[in-house]
């Protein structure tokens, strides 16, 4: 069974999560204070960070914020590794929708274009408004690997991922 659990005063659960999700999403390695930083800011006016809990075992969280009048943008969520794969971010994703209908019409997310698995999954969810496009420009300095290219309005755009 999946919960949502309002943060209070865990903070040492909190900061260890957070570090878990920088390591996993991007292979950075935070110290605490970083850490704790991202959970002040993810804790202030217009955030909410809800621990996810799955039969009352802590195993990651949501961070909801405002980019406007309501907390409406589902803006990061985490699952530790080995609770992935269970249906857990998916039913915590429900839970969300359920506290944001009280008082929005939309719940937005993103997902780095790269990201295939993340974006199957919002829409298998019924994430299915294309509603902002983000596009970089990469500078010489930065190498790349294109990993698929995509037609928008006609025009190419490539999905690229950083060389290792």
């Amino acid at each position: 069974m999946v919960k949502l659990v309002l943060y209070k005063d865990e903070k040492d659960l909190a900061i260890k999560l957070i570090k878990g999700f920088w390591f996993c999403h991007n292979q950075i390695k935070q110290t605490d204070s970083e850490a704790e930083e991202d959970l002040n800011f993810w804790t202030s006016d217009k955030h909410r960070f809800y621990f996810i809990t799955y039969f009352n075992d802590y195993v990651g969280f949501i961070h909801l914020g405002s980019r406007g009048c309501n907390i409406d943008w589902l803006e990061d969520i985490f699952v530790i590794p080995e609770y992935q794969g269970k249906g857990i971010g998916s039913q915590a994703i429900y839970l969300v929708e359920e506290i944001v209908k009280e008082y929005s019409v939309s719940l937005y997310i993103e997902a780095a274009a790269r990201n295939e698995a993340a974006i199957r999954l919002y829409r298998k969810l019924g994430f299915d408004c294309l509603n902002t496009i983000t596009i970089r420009k990469d500078f010489p300095s930065y190498k790349y690997e294109v990993i698929k290219n995509e037609k928008i309005y006609g025009l190419d755009f490539e999905i690229r991922k950083t060389k290792k």
